[in-house]
């Protein structure tokens, strides 16, 4: 007998005792699972509540015929898509065109043959696969292009208002250039910096996205003094939070080793992105509180700032792309909607992982393994 594999489950419908137990012992020898209907009536309440990936329907039935069964399958969203194998003993070629019309995808016939059954049981259920595949790759495509599509509408109306003061600006200064006063230049020029920074900073996201999501980021994990970094990363936040009256505040909670598993790189990215994140969204003269400590096998940094906090719709968007909170930047400061999720993505690569409590304030945590050495 052939050998085939035998996965999914298939629903039996027809009134013949012997005929049901015959096709019944054959497929669960397979492997496959099987449901039973006596009547139509029987099969259609069966395919609303446990959906079989096959029917095989007897034609000549009392109550509702195979065909007018199939056609009403046909007819439901839910069971549309289930394939149907006639078994029947009738072999006018004008029954075989009525059932491939209501939606039948093949006829087996009485008396049946073992090898036929399951030869054309297996090849429908393959087909029913691929199927499945493919409708699941469309609906992945489908999603895909609407992200595109939203990502290209947010950009496009994110940059466009920077470009547009930068244009304007640009266009004051050429005009009147010689009868300007040149503090008024230095201040269009510095509003054009502002400006086209703001632009750079939404590309970089947008390119760091794709490079995450096209796989293109590769990174080899070394040992690397946490400590050390965060103190370049705090080093270089120092004038941004100088300029809001912000004070930076460093604490190492029992901290006896900090030597974790990563990439320096990368680690500075998500450490500049919290801690900037904390200061564009805090009042001036606030404090922005970093902690370290270590677990067994793991150092944790948490970043609080003195903020309002998150509601919980808030928390529920974290880490999404092109987040839209209700909290804002306190100071004009930009924000592009994608930083939370290029610092998710990130730490991940490094076998890490970063949430947020929002009590006293924000207060984002990473957590990041240390190296087995310590």
């Amino acid at each position: 007998m052939m050998q085939i594999e035998s996965t999914g489950t298939i629903l039996i419908v027809d009134d013949v005792v012997a005929n049901v137990r015959i096709m019944f012992d054959l497929l669960n020898q397979h492997g496959f699972e099987v449901l039973i209907a006596e009547d139509g009536e029987t099969a259609l309440q069966i395919t609303q509540m446990n959906q079989p990936d096959l029917i095989l329907l007897d034609i000549m039935m009392p109550g509702l015929s195979g065909f007018e069964t199939c056609r009403r399958l046909k007819e439901n969203d839910k069971t549309r898509d289930i394939p149907v194998i006639f078994m029947t003993a009738l072999s006018e070629a004008k029954d075989k065109i009525h059932g491939f019309e209501l939606g039948a995808v093949d006829y087996v016939t009485k008396p049946f043959y073992s090898e036929e059954v399951l030869a054309r049981v297996n090849t429908h259920l393959t087909l029913r696969n691929l199927q499945k595949k493919l409708q699941s790759q469309n609906l992945q495509l489908k999603l895909l292009n609407e992200e595109k599509d939203e990502i290209l509408g947010i950009a496009a109306h994110d940059l466009k208002n920077p470009l547009s003061a930068i244009q304007t600006l640009a266009s004051m200064i050429a005009g009147d250039i010689d009868n300007m006063p040149k503090q008024q230049q230095l201040d269009y020029l510095r509003l054009i910096q502002v400006s086209s920074e703001r632009m750079f900073e939404l590309i970089k996201a947008l390119l760091d996205v794709n490079a995450i999501e096209s796989g293109q980021i590769h990174i080899q994990l070394i040992p690397l003094c946490f400590s050390a970094v965060l103190e370049q990363t705090l080093q270089s936040q120092h004038p941004r939070a100088k300029a809001k009256n912000i004070l930076l505040m460093p604490q190492s909670l029992a901290v006896t080793k900090d030597c974790v598993l990563a990439h320096e790189s990368t680690l500075r990215q998500i450490l500049d992105n919290l801690v900037s994140n904390a200061i564009k969204y805090s009042n001036r003269g606030k404090t922005v509180t970093v902690r370290i400590e270590t677990t067994e096998k793991n150092l944790r940094c948490a970043v609080q700032d003195e903020g309002p906090g998150l509601s919980t719709d808030d928390q529920k968007k974290l880490f999404h792309k092109f987040a839209r909170l209700k909290p804002r930047p306190t100071a004009g400061e930009s924000s592009t909607g994608l930083g939370l999720y290029i610092v998710k993505k990130l730490i991940e690569t490094m076998n890490g992982k970063v949430w947020c409590n929002s009590e006293l304030g924000s207060t984002f945590i990473i957590e990041i393994p240390l190296c087995e050495s310590n």
